[in-house]
């Protein structure tokens, strides 16, 4: 149980530094119910794409959302 805790708790701050040097945002929200998992989509616009990690923990999502120029 320890580990997984520990493994959470790492993806989780690897994700937060990659956000980082992205200039991104980190959004925490609860959930009304009970949702397990992840989302990754990314936006292509004309001149930048956005990109979004969501990670489901059973009452709160933790969203990882980050934009590259395109140059």
């Amino acid at each position: 149980m320890i580990q997984i805790a520990v493994a959470i708790i790492l993806m989780l701050w690897f994700a937060m530094e990659a956000v980082n040097h992205y200039d991104g945002e980190v959004i925490i929200a609860p959930i009304k119910g009970l949702m397990v998992g992840a989302l990754y989509n990314n936006d292509e616009g004309v001149d930048d794409t956005e990109y979004m990690v969501q990670l489901l923990f059973f009452i709160f999502s933790v969203n990882f959302i980050w934009i590259i120029k395109k140059k």
